[in-house]
């Protein structure tokens, strides 16, 4: 089983270099996002040249691959192998060869991928579905229904089908008087997943895929990421895919989400936090000034300090969880450099007690760091529960030995179990650390109010 994949792109198309290492330790989904043209479709090609040594001249322009062109795997399993320029067949050639069917399989986006040849394969088989129909040659398609139900939370895939002609698997829906619906016929979307499906259930060990939200409304995007999971654990298969949807990459578990970026010419991948991307790709522009913080409980801890302290901003500001103080850190020594914000004294950002030392000592750039009235928010109510929530009895689950762990299991208790509101909580905060919230207010408030006073 892959555990994890290494991709070396030289000279191929417009990416000059490029070291991509996947790591599939912590989850069998990684997503990689990115600005557009920033090589996103080059990746997914490359990968494509195991099965195919054509891919770069059937979609790409020409000139896209050259003498120096190369492409170099290590995949976990496998001895290393590498696809270098063929001036006989003008195409990137290997020696290696696959004892059993090729470990990867890449989807390319409109007009390329497999799963828009599919159309006319399963037009081709009508004859034959219509005759297994009749015959009641088929089964219920129990792994697919469930799939579809907890992307779309519907059962109106109850009735869905499979049958299987000459050693491959065709789904429909069936109604009355044997009268149905092939799978060509349902929605782009419903069709897509179809195909993700049969592509896991495959054997492949690696699916790569280019452009997955294409013809995924924002709702099925937001609960595939979960849905997905289960099948792939049970078919033992790892799964890459492109993406530009917020919805979706919102939902994907901490490592999995990976950034594509241009530096200086040099394209790089990196495991970057939603926070991060979502500023980095998107920014938020319009506003006067920037407060970013570690996390989104952060976040809405300094909009509710804003709010308590009954602060009136001059400046429009926007508050950002980036996820992590690194990734905090990061996104700061980008706007320095490259003001994806604005000019670096219009931002702050703020962490955690815990974590000030650390970043103080690391970043030595123009923007402001503040530092929190608590050393963490989570892990301070976790460790002060007794004297803050003494009418809250403790939870019945066995809780971790890792106090980081442990004070996120019970702010989830406390919020989702208890229900209560997490502006109970920051009051709980802003009442037991007075001073320290006094300070942190009036170093926000003389950011935010034009002639402000201290409190």
């Amino acid at each position: 089983m892959i555990s994890d994949s290494i991709i070396i792109i030289n000279n191929v198309k417009g990416v000059i270099e490029l070291k991509a290492i996947f790591n599939f330790s912590d989850q069998k989904i990684i997503v990689v996002t990115g600005k557009n043209g920033v090589g996103k479709t080059t990746l997914v090609e490359a990968f494509k040249l195991i099965s195919d040594i054509q891919v770069f001249q059937k979609s790409a322009s020409l000139n896209s691959i050259r003498l120096n062109s190369s492409v170099s795997f290590k995949l976990h399993g496998y001895e290393p192998f590498s696809f270098s320029y063929n001036p006989k067949f003008e195409a990137l050639d290997t020696k290696q060869v696959f004892k059993k069917k090729e470990p990867v399989f890449a989807e390319l986006p409109i007009p390329y991928g497999d799963r828009f040849q599919r159309f006319s394969l399963v037009a081709k088989h009508d004859t034959e579905i219509r005759i297994n129909i009749a015959s009641s040659n088929y089964q219920d398609a129990d792994e697919l229904i469930e799939f579809l139900r907890k992307v779309y939370l519907t059962d109106k895939f109850s009735n869905l089908k499979v049958t299987n002609i000459k050693r491959q698997n065709f789904y429909f829906v069936l109604r009355e008087s044997d009268f149905y619906i092939r799978e060509d016929h349902l929605s782009s979307g419903e069709f897509f997943l179809i195909q993700l499906f049969r592509l896991i259930t495959s054997g492949f060990e690696l699916i790569v895929i280019d452009e997955l939200d294409v013809s995924l409304d924002a709702a099925a995007q937001v609960h595939l990421f979960e849905a997905i999971k289960p099948v792939l654990d049970k078919y033992d298969s790892r799964l890459i895919v492109m993406s530009h949807s917020l919805a979706f990459m919102s939902t994907v578990d901490d490592g999995a989400l990976y950034l594509l970026e241009d530096n200086s010419h040099k394209i790089t991948l990196e495991q970057r936090s939603f926070g991060y991307v979502k500023s980095f790709l998107y920014g938020f522009e319009g506003y006067d000034r920037y407060i970013l913080t570690e996390d989104a409980v952060m976040e809405r801890f300094i909009e509710y300090i804003i709010n308590d302290f009954h602060m009136t901003p001059y400046y429009q500001h926007k508050t950002i969880g980036v996820g992590g103080w690194n990734q905090l850190k990061l996104i700061i020594e980008k706007n320095d450099t490259e003001k994806i914000f604005t000019d670096s004294s219009n931002v702050i950002g703020i962490v955690d007690g815990d974590a000030y030392p650390e970043i103080s000592q690391n970043y030595n750039g123009q923007t402001k760091i503040l530092r929190s009235s608590v050393e963490d928010i989570e892990k301070y109510i976790f460790l002060n529960r007794e004297a803050l929530l003494t009418e809250i009895e403790l939870p019945t689950y066995l809780e971790s030995k890792n106090e980081k762990k442990a004070s996120k299991a019970y702010w989830k208790y406390l919020t989702v179990d208890k229900k209560l509101t997490i502006n109970h909580l920051y009051q709980l905060i802003i009442d037991s650390q007075n001073e320290n919230t006094k300070r942190l207010a009036n170093e926000i408030r003389a950011f935010l109010e034009k002639d402000s006073i201290e409190i």
